[in-house]
């Protein structure tokens, strides 16, 4: 992402109405029912939209230091076809400074439980997805696909995932093919132990994910999401794996099932 030598101030005047929006997400949120998580943070997550559901995800990322400041949104909207089966749209980079890698992918993603009745608390799950990628910057069209298998580590109930993804310039900057991967470790288990807050830690997890390579989504991000009826709500930090590349910054989505 190129640097605004305008500085965050006129970052923030031009896109003054996305606390406003992301607000009246979360109000919406609040009156409507049980959200699921489509994605870890960026990375596909083996969790699917129930089918006849809707799920909206709004995703902004922010970084105001070090000569670089910007604003990037992308929002991903999906709807069950089944409950194994989804399709979905995802309009990716939209912000300021204006991103090469902007596009919207149109695509599906399915998950299926393996082994459950057997192994039932290692909840193995594989999935797999696909996405055209069209630019908005005259960069044509690609298709990105990808793998995973993930499963739950017992006792601790951590969820592990690994996988590969192979994606097109159109979103990645490059043609490139790279391992994922992800952690979610839900805080249920501890929450007792915040007293008065237990209610909402109970509804919490640390959460992380990594895209190996130099690509444009090539980052680590540790975070936190919580997860309960009406939203979902992720904070969390990104640290690119490009030495140098100032594209370090603060992530929040907030989204919600219809």
């Amino acid at each position: 992402m190129a640097s605004d030598p305008r500085g965050w101030y006129a970052v923030a005047n031009e896109t003054k109405g996305w606390l406003v929006r992301l607000a009246l997400i979360a109000a919406a949120c609040v009156a409507g029912p049980t959200c699921a998580q489509q994605t870890i943070v960026n990375v596909p997550s083996v969790d699917q939209t129930a089918k006849g559901h809707f799920f909206y995800l709004h995703e902004s990322q922010v970084r105001d230091w070090g000569g670089n400041s910007f604003w990037q949104t992308t929002n991903f909207f999906t709807y069950g076809v089944t409950d194994r089966l989804e399709v979905a749209m995802t309009v990716y980079n939209v912000g300021t400074p204006a991103a090469i890698n902007s596009a919207v992918g149109l695509g599906w993603k399915t998950a299926q439980p393996v082994l459950r009745e057997r192994l039932p608390s290692l909840e193995l799950t594989v999935g797999a997805g696909q996405m055209v990628q069209i630019s908005y910057t005259g960069q044509g069209t690609g298709v990105w696909s990808y793998g995973q298998a993930a499963f739950r580590v017992p006792v601790l109930r951590t969820r592990l995932m690994g996988g590969i993804s192979s994606g097109p310039r159109q979103v990645f900057g490059v043609r490139s093919t790279h391992a994922i991967a992800s952690f979610e470790q839900p805080l249920d288990g501890v929450a007792v132990r915040f007293g008065r807050l237990a209610p909402i830690v109970s509804n919490m997890a640390i959460v992380g994910e990594w895209w190996s390579g130099r690509h444009e989504l090539a980052d680590f991000v540790i975070g936190a999401n919580y997860h309960t009826k009406p939203l979902v709500v992720v904070v969390g930090y990104k640290l690119s794996n490009k030495p140098g590349s100032r594209t370090d910054g603060v992530i929040l989505e907030i989204g919600r099932k219809f």
